[in-house]
């Protein structure tokens, strides 16, 4: 049975940075083993991985004349994107035709509705937040964190 080796010890009196960063630091080792890759293992590639910060869209649509801008505004939301949709100048069978697709295309995706004017509708994927504050109800969240 061997004993364990001694660590070296400086007979010279170390100061005070010295000692504060051998404290917060791992110091220095040379008895790190080195790394050989083997020829015959396979090498995995390294990722690099950057995370950027995600960018949110909001499509503002002025004016939904056809079912073809409505189709857009559905694929708008399957891609993630918010939609405000204006149906003022829409005639009221096609105002009709055009929030009842953007309801199922929204009910399918688990996304919210509101409305925010006379014939102005805000369609949401599922993972947005929409907080609305009204006189009669006071302040509401739909969100995928508090199910209403």
């Amino acid at each position: 049975m061997r004993a364990a080796p001694q660590e070296e010890y400086d007979d010279q009196p170390r100061g005070f940075w010295t000692r504060l960063k051998d404290k917060f630091t791992w110091g220095e080792y040379e008895d790190e083993e080195e790394l050989v890759d083997e020829p015959g293992s396979p090498k995995k590639p390294s990722v690099l991985r950057v995370q950027q910060a995600r960018m949110h869209y909001v499509s503002v649509w002025r004016t939904l004349l056809s079912l073809d801008n409505a189709q857009q505004a559905a694929d708008g939301l399957k891609e993630g994107h918010q939609q405000i949709v204006n149906l003022e100048k829409a005639s009221p069978e096609l105002r009709d035709r055009i929030k009842d697709f953007l309801n199922g295309v929204t009910y399918a995706l688990d996304g919210y509705v509101e409305k925010v004017g006379e014939s102005v509708y805000l369609y949401t994927p599922r993972n947005y937040c929409i907080e609305v504050e009204n006189e009669e109800t006071g302040r509401r969240v739909q969100s995928p964190f508090n199910e209403n």
